[in-house]
Formats: structure tokens, sequence, C-alpha cells
């Protein structure tokens, strides 16, 4: 089971969309919590969900959604095979509980949560949206992605030196193959970070994402 910090809807009622935050390596689920206070003007009748990373970090601080010490394509891939299961099944116990459906959940991720967020579409249709910051994509091996397909947004600085912003160009080009056309940002100057810009990007995209009505029901 996936916890973390939460932000009820700043309307004061039940929830109508959900937001969910994967944070980066060796971060945990506070780092990014805040993201959802400054986009609940903007999403009022939306729940923010921002949990720690499936395991404890190999580099001793935080938490991880698999291990990087080895960042190979191979590697990653595995690992990303590994707890995406274990990802879909608390996204789908969350919606549930909510009487929510996946045209109501979108994911925002960070470095390594936006691989995990990006892979997660494979496996639970229908996602409204994936916001994606400084990030990459490994496409899996086997599987198609089903419609209804997310929209995505990729947003990335020209001066990361932790996930080079060729990442960028390379996740565009993937998921072109497989049916997605992304909006991508290109933050000049921006390092490994989110910035004010960036911010304002994501909610403005995540404003029109969610304002979809496709729907599918959880199985």
């Amino acid at each position: 089971m996936l916890i973390g910090p939460t932000l009820p809807p700043k309307n004061g009622g039940k929830p109508k969309k959900l937001v969910v935050f994967l944070h980066g390596y060796g971060a945990d689920g506070a780092n990014l919590i805040d993201i959802g206070g400054y986009w609940s003007d903007l999403l009022p009748d939306a729940e923010f969900i921002s949990p720690n990373g499936i395991e404890d970090c190999e580099m001793g601080i935080g938490y991880q959604w698999f291990g990087l010490k080895d960042f190979s394509p191979f590697n990653i891939r595995a690992g990303l095979d590994r707890v995406i299961p274990s990802v879909v099944q608390q996204l789908k116990i969350w919606l549930q509980e909510r009487n929510l459906t996946p045209a109501d959940l979108a994911l925002v991720g960070f470095s390594q949560g936006t691989m995990v967020a990006l892979d997660v579409a494979f496996q639970l249709s229908g996602i409204s949206a994936i916001v994606g910051y400084s990030g990459a994509f490994y496409p899996p091996i086997a599987e198609q992605i089903k419609p209804p397909l997310p929209s995505v947004c990729l947003i990335h600085g020209d001066m990361d030196m932790v996930v080079p912003y060729l990442a960028l160009i390379e996740a565009q080009r993937n998921l072109q193959k497989c049916g997605i056309q992304p909006q991508t940002h290109t933050l000049h100057g921006l390092g490994h970070s989110i910035d004010m810009d960036g911010l304002k990007i994501g909610g403005k995209f995540l404003v029109e994402s969610l304002s979809r009505t496709d729907s599918v029901i959880l199985a």
C-alpha cells in the first residue's frame, strides 16, 4: 500500500478529480505535495495525493520506485516491469474509494516518477492526463497502449545534467510510435528541477485535460 501526504479538494466537497504525484529517486511524497496547493485554485474539485515510493532508496535517503545504481535501459525496464502492477493496483483502489474512473485521474511525475507515470498508462486504460517533468520514457517491449489514450505533457530543462535534455526528444519519438502525440516544453537554462514556468504549463494542461468526458470503467 502506498502512503504519503494528501490535499483534499479546495472547494470542500467530495473529489471529482484525482491528481497523483510520483516523486523522483531519493525523494518522498512531501517533495511534491506543495504543487497541489499551487494548483488547487485551478482544480478546486481535485484531491491531490503524493505517495512515497515503493522502496527505501538504495542511496540511504528517501524512497525509490526501483533501483537506479545501474542506469542501463535493461535495468530500468526490468524495474518498471516489477513495480508498475503495484502502482496500478493502488491507483485503482484510490479511484474506487472515491467512485471515480481513470478519466478523472491525472499523474504528475518528476524524474524517475515520470518514467513510472508514462508506464502506468500501458496497464491502466483511460487515464486523462500525464505531466512529466525532467523524465524519460522506456517503452514496454510487448504491450500496446489501449484507447482512450492519455493526454501527455513533457516539460524539461535544457540544462538538465541528471536526466539529459535528449531524453525529452527520445520520449517524444517513442510516444509517437505508440500513437501518443505529446505536448513538449523546453525550459531554457533550467536544470533538473521544476520552476514557476513549468508549474504554470502543467497546471494549465491539467485543467484542459481533466475537462474531457471519456470514461473507462475499472475492471
